[in-house]
């Protein structure tokens, strides 16, 4: 693992090539687990501000879900945006092909809404936990996303060049910017182990 400015991150986020493939995986992390994503208090509100538009577009099972549980559940003390029967989040629309696509993201590219979606959407297949008294960022190796997986292969792009849109959003131009500069000079496993050195020396 490597520091950087307070953030812990995992080696396989240097390693690792990544690529969402809509047509293939489905849209399947806006499916998957047995939650919703994880959200904080404050997406909790720009979403609330937004639920007059976003019903708009939302399925009639959404609808009723959203007006029955809420927009988000609490589980162990954080925060996780409903799903409709324990399926799709609450925001989804699963089209004719069946691909689950994002309300909220639908509604920021439209230029109707600021919010994009929760950042923790925005990041996977990374996840940010806490170790030591820090973030950590940890990539998901999850089955549905294998389709990603062979795209980021097949046209070498690296995870951290893919999220590096999130990450900049999550933690700010600079850090990126070091972050960035750090992973273009580990793509092989000598190169991090010589880094983990380095950093744990300083």
């Amino acid at each position: 693992m490597i520091v950087i400015d307070g953030v812990l991150i995992d080696d396989e986020v240097f390693r690792a090539k990544f690529r969402c493939d809509l047509e293939r995986c489905k849209g399947a992390c806006c499916v998957v687990g047995e939650l919703g994503a994880p959200v904080t208090s404050d997406e909790v509100g720009n979403i609330e501000a937004l639920l007059d538009k976003l019903k708009l577009h939302l399925p009639e099972a959404n609808q009723k879900t959203i007006d029955e549980k809420g927009i988000y559940e609490v589980h162990q003390g954080s925060l996780f945006l409903t799903t409709v029967e324990g399926r799709e989040c609450v925001f989804a629309t699963i089209d004719e092909s069946g691909i689950a696509t994002c309300n909220l993201e639908k509604l920021y590219l439209s230029g109707a809404s600021n919010f994009r979606k929760p950042i923790s959407c925005h990041l996977f297949p990374i996840r940010v936990r806490q170790r030591l008294g820090m973030e950590m960022l940890v990539y998901m190796q999850i089955e549905e996303c294998e389709a990603g997986r062979a795209c980021g292969a097949k046209e070498k792009v690296y995870l951290y060049e893919f999220l590096a849109p999130a990450l900049e959003r999550k933690y700010g131009v600079a850090w990126t910017k070091k972050f960035l500069n750090v992973c273009r000079q580990s793509k092989s496993d000598k190169d991090i182990t010589s880094l983990n050195h380095k950093f744990k020396s300083s």
